[in-house]
């Protein structure tokens, strides 16, 4: 976002009593007191990076050190808030309350492990220079709520969080994964008028195991003809948490499929990433190739769903998306009620013609073998009409 120079000096203006000099203790009554803008964790950082780390109350700082501070705070680089969040549990602390994501009891051994993928174990100025890269390389919008918070605070824009709601994740562990996936996942964010973080679209609740069970069935049903990015979220028997997001639409398939988008996280009881497109392999139906749900060799899953504990779905194209899926689930459901009634060849089971269907969406049960059986029954009964008749008139 850029801010021009007037508006940059009506934001000193705003922060100090004459315009000329911010007195240090003021600018935390401020954020504090009066109007609460930051919280606090956020506000003693800025103060901190302001004054060069000497909170002094009485500590002066002229418009053109406060200009000279501020702009890099408002740059597309967020780099400037790795630096002066420090030390690392602080850093994490003010990025996800700026989110909206505040960590809760029980994230505990997650935060643990999110320093050691962060830091990769060192401290110091090392550990910045491994947050650093690991922001730029893994998770590239982790600082993006806080740059964005501040920004509007100054300019008196709103400032909205988002929604990080899951039956699997916490909120914190939510928004980790959101602020790792690129803004393909968050199609608002593609629009011009989109620039913050609280301006991405709201997911789309595909399918829940709290709410629909653990079903192959519901899975194909909700998920499959999606036709735009998804998160897959799994609580595994083996008490690991993973996610796979892809910008493919799921289907059966005997090859592998998924974009350049398409990426494997595994969130507890470790945290790792993996970017690969053609990595993911799904065939739940199809006899002609090996059953099974799989991500490479880091996750594999039976036809049944017997590892998985809990699932949940999320469509990340927006409504427009979800309601041209419902059409084309409305318009399967006609098709395949036409198709119950027409009487194919040889034994329906073994059909090559019931394959196509099933890889087009279509689902038979036991009416086409009743409806078969009723055509027989029918078939008998006219014939001993028929043979009565004859008989009666010979």
């Amino acid at each position: 976002m850029t801010i021009q120079v007037d508006a940059r000096n009506s934001i000193f203006v705003k922060f100090s009593d004459c315009g000329v000099f911010l007195i240090c203790g003021d600018l935390k009554n401020f954020n504090l007191e009066e109007h609460e803008i930051f919280q606090e964790d956020l506000a003693e950082s800025l103060l901190r990076y302001f004054t060069n780390s000497q909170l002094t109350i009485d500590k002066s700082i002229s418009k053109e050190q406060f200009l000279h501070k501020f702009t890099p705070l408002y740059g597309t680089s967020t780099d400037i808030y790795v630096k002066i969040l420090q030390p690392v549990h602080h850093f994490i602390k003010v990025c996800s309350d700026s989110a909206g994501a505040t960590a809760i009891r029980g994230d505990e051994h997650f935060i643990k492990v999110l320093v050691d993928f962060m830091t990769g174990g060192k401290s110091g100025d090392e550990a910045v220079d491994s947050i650093l890269e690991w922001r730029r390389s893994k998770c590239e919008n982790f600082t993006q709520a806080v740059q964005s918070r501040v920004i509007a605070a100054v300019s008196g824009h709103n400032f909205t969080t988002c929604d990080y709601s899951s039956d699997i994740l916490t909120p914190l562990q939510m928004w980790f994964l959101q602020s790792c996936l690129p803004n393909i996942y968050f199609p608002s964010k593609n629009s011009p008028a989109s620039t913050t973080a609280s301006e991405k679209s709201h997911w789309s609740p595909l399918y829940t195991s709290l709410q629909h069970g653990i079903s192959t069935n519901r899975f194909e049903t909700l998920v499959f003809d999606y036709r735009g990015p998804t998160v897959t979220i799994l609580r595994l028997r083996d008490d690991r948490v993973v996610a796979i997001a892809t910008d493919h639409e799921w289907r059966h398939s005997g090859t592998r499929f998924g974009g350049p988008f398409t990426s494997f996280f595994e969130i507890l009881p470790k945290i790792s990433r993996i970017d690969e497109p053609n990595s993911i392999y799904c065939n739940l139906k199809l006899r002609s190739s090996a059953y099974g749900l799989n991500f490479k060799q880091e996750l594999k899953i039976d036809k049944d769903f017997d590892e998985v504990h809990d699932i949940e779905v999320w469509g990340c194209a927006g409504a427009e998306t979800l309601s041209e899926q419902q059409k084309l689930k409305n318009w399967q459901k006609q098709q395949s009620e036409k198709h119950k009634k027409v009487p194919l060849p040889g034994n329906w089971d073994d059909n090559p013609d019931k394959t196509l269907l099933e890889m087009a969406g279509f689902q038979f049960s036991n009416e086409r073998a009743a409806m078969e059986m009723e055509a027989k029954m029918t078939s008998q009964a006219t014939g001993s009409e028929r043979s009565v008749t004859e008989r009666a008139d010979n």
